[in-house]
């Protein structure tokens, strides 16, 4: 059942409780509020009760009436004054101070009745933000599984609803501080489950295949936060399964590749090409790129690559090469290409193929001595490079250019003014635009 903190019910300003002692203890739980006129009401507690009273059967003895009340796990009294007692009497204040139970005055003004309907308003409100967080959390968790690197994913998200350190662990290379534990749960010997406490964290330990996922932090899971890690636990569970299987293997050979590590085996496992590599920056698309490529997408830097069929259709700003083998020379070429073509991508917002017309008529060295001899006085400003790329490249629009470069129009205006002068060009001639468009497209 639900627990309310007792702050949250003394902090309720139309109860008008006032706090006369243990005000250091007010994190204690509150499961309901108990009304008893009894000497002796222990018989009739469960715990974690705000036991309420007006003192019309005020025990003689009363720190053995608080010394009760506390061996059976009562949380506070609440005394009401009026018609009985003006205050609460000096003795129940000393003996709850001496034994360490929370005391409050319930003024005449706020019948028991509203404490208790209080208490059942806040319990709801847990109930709700509860349910919510369990709902939101299992789409976040949902999402992250489909991403490119999922597990991954699905732990930085766990971690940020739940505001704690989520690890997957091998036993066998796990922290020090819960090896033992791990490996106990992994190995399917020990406890399905376990928690400890680890200096001032609490530490919970679930087993994922032959792995266990460690979850740290300050204060232990409430029953649905428990729910979200258990949505959690059957997702990474499906993906670690699915880490072993082909399509496992196939991720992994393409990021390798696409990393420029070793590539033995990726054409055993994808198949003859055509391929093509497609280059881009880790933007608001990303996932969507990811999933519509699917396995063979790789993370590099800030960007990514991805190792798609030469019929895949792409989109947005990316660089797109041909890949005409598996070899090591091929997918460098291919990645070089890719790469050098997505500053035209992020200047058009369109993806940026190798030119098949013109521009692959001319001479590849001479291209390049023609770019660096036009763009020459801006070779020492990468600033001004770009900017006149993505001016050029927006049909010399200030605010696209200003968007594509997120920085404000009249500093695109400054950059392309300084360039015209640089450059000795008249930028309002369709010849030198078009001169400089080439020059930036076979600059090196």
């Amino acid at each position: 059942m639900q627990t309310v903190p007792l702050r949250d019910l003394v902090a309720r300003a139309d109860l008008g409780l006032t706090v006369l002692c243990g005000a250091d203890a007010l994190d204690r739980p509150i499961r309901w509020a108990h009304v008893s006129e009894l000497e002796d009401p222990t018989p009739y507690l469960v715990g974690e009760e705000l036991l309420l009273t007006a003192g019309v059967r005020f025990p003689s003895d009363v720190p053995a009436y608080v010394a009760g009340l506390v061996s059976s796990g009562a949380s506070a009294i609440g005394f009401g004054v009026e018609p009985e007692y003006p205050t609460a009497p000096s003795s129940l204040v000393e003996a709850c101070a001496a034994q360490g139970m929370p005391l409050l005055e319930v003024p005449p003004t706020t019948p028991f009745l509203a404490v208790s309907q209080a208490l059942g308003t806040l319990l709801a409100e847990i109930a709700v933000r509860e349910q919510r967080l369990l709902a939101d959390s299992q789409r976040a968790l949902t999402r992250a599984a489909t991403r490119v690197r999922p597990v991954e994913s699905v732990l930085t998200t766990l971690a940020v609803v739940l505001n704690c350190r989520a690890d997957l662990v091998d036993p066998a290379t796990a922290p020090s501080d819960v090896a033992s534990l791990a490996n106990r749960v992994a190995s399917g010997r020990g406890p399905r489950s376990a928690s400890t406490q680890v200096g001032e964290d609490h530490v919970t330990l679930d087993p994922v295949g032959s792995a266990a996922l460690v979850v740290r932090r300050p204060t232990p899971l409430s029953a649905a936060e428990r729910a979200v890690v258990a949505v959690a636990l059957a997702l990474l569970g499906l993906l670690h399964r699915d880490l072993e299987s082909e399509r496992g293997q196939i991720a992994r050979l393409a990021a390798s590749a696409l990393l420029r590590h070793e590539i033995s085996g990726l054409e055993g496992v994808t198949g003859p090409g055509p391929y093509r590599v497609v280059a881009g920056e880790s933007r608001a698309d990303y996932d969507v790129l990811a999933q519509r490529y699917g396995p063979l997408v790789a993370k590099e830097g800030e960007g990514f690559l991805a190792l798609v069929a030469a019929g895949t259709e792409v989109s947005g700003p990316v660089g797109v090469a041909p890949l005409s083998g598996l070899g090591r020379a091929d997918v460098d070429a291919a990645v070089t290409e890719a790469a050098a073509l997505l500053p035209r991508a992020l200047a058009t917002g369109e993806p940026a193929h190798p030119a098949s017309d013109l521009a692959s008529l001319v001479d590849p060295a001479a291209a390049r001595a023609f770019a660096r001899r036009e763009l020459a006085p801006l070779l020492g400003r990468p600033d001004l490079i770009d900017t006149l790329r993505a001016w050029l490249g927006q049909h010399g629009s200030w605010d696209r250019a200003a968007s594509v470069l997120k920085v404000h129009r009249n500093s695109v205006r400054h950059r392309i003014s300084h360039a015209e002068r640089l450059l000795g060009h008249d930028l309002g001639t369709a010849d030198a635009r078009a001169r400089l468009w080439l020059a930036l497209t076979w600059l090196d």
